[in-house]
């Protein structure tokens, strides 16, 4: 079956482009996503945490433009493939870009914290061919999927953009010992996590990762929340926020990683409302 879905997105991948190819196989795919509706009671139900006072009505319209938005980030993922130099072109705005064109000129490294919002593919290809032409290295943390099938797919489109993919399962301290050489690590931390590790994400309690707050504690480099939402099909603004605030020594190593997971939470939080229905709702982000 995974064999069959790789062959059917290689099909769309030959086909796909911008203009008129585009928006068919954006239409393609967002009509089969309202169609078959996938954990539409999940994304309800994340969005009734998220926000408890909003009407029905406007659920099932976020649900139904979060639909058409992961429509369109499959067809830009499958057009970009056929150059990924295509990224400067659909990149039209930049908030923050002096503090971007700061962290380049520097040798020190930097991690940037982001999520599954607006279109995270077409940014991380973005900011490693940028990245690279100011003598930089883009570096990705990755979880293999269980379809290794797909997962072969997902790997060869990253690495045609120029990332560099790093295990997710090495350890924290040897990613920090990279960070303090100077390595630029990218990494989506909007998912849930350990049990133990229960902090407010978007007003409601929520299990989240240590681990990248570990490694923000032990490098001690910038830790930068951005992220692309879509203005327009192919057309890309990208946000850098100003550095998250890290908690002095004074508190305990415990606390520290607490806080700083709250932290990052309140920055994935402050880029998620901006454009709500370019979320990954479908996501169980809260768990029990």
């Amino acid at each position: 079956m995974s064999k069959a879905a790789v062959r059917a997105i290689r099909f769309f991948e030959a086909v796909s482009g911008t203009g008129i190819r585009g928006k068919f196989t954006a239409k393609f795919f967002s009509g089969l996503l309202k169609l078959i509706r996938p954990r539409a009671k999940v994304m309800n139900s994340n969005m009734l945490i998220a926000y408890p006072d909003s009407s029905e009505q406007w659920r099932k319209e976020t649900i139904r433009k979060c639909y058409e938005h992961l429509g369109w980030t499959i067809a830009e993922i499958l057009a970009l493939q056929r150059d990924p130099a295509q990224v400067f072109d659909w990149v039209k705005v930049f908030h923050n870009d002096g503090l971007m064109k700061e962290l380049l000129a520097q040798k020190k490294g930097v991690l940037f914290l982001s999520g599954h919002i607006g279109n995270w593919e077409i940014l991380s290809s973005w900011y490693a061919q940028y990245a690279k032409q100011h003598g930089h290295e883009l570096h990705i943390v990755y979880q293999e999927f269980h379809d290794m099938d797909v997962w072969g797919y997902v790997r060869e489109i990253r690495e045609r953009s120029g990332q560099m993919l790093l295990p997710k399962k090495m350890s924290v301290q040897k990613y920090a010992h990279m960070l303090k050489g100077g390595m630029h690590l990218a990494l989506l931390d909007d998912i849930s996590g350990m049990p133990k590790m229960k902090v407010p994400f978007m007003g409601h309690q929520a299990t989240n990762m240590p681990g990248p707050a570990v490694m923000a504690l032990l490098s001690g480099v910038p830790v930068i929340p951005v992220c692309s939402y879509r203005i327009a099909p192919f057309q890309h603004e990208v946000f850098f926020l100003d550095p998250v605030k890290i908690p002095g020594k004074e508190e305990n190593h415990e606390d520290r990683v607490r806080l700083t997971v709250q932290a990052f939470n309140e920055a994935l939080e402050t880029l998620i409302r901006k454009r709500p229905e370019q979320w990954f709702w479908l996501h169980r982000r809260w768990r029990p």
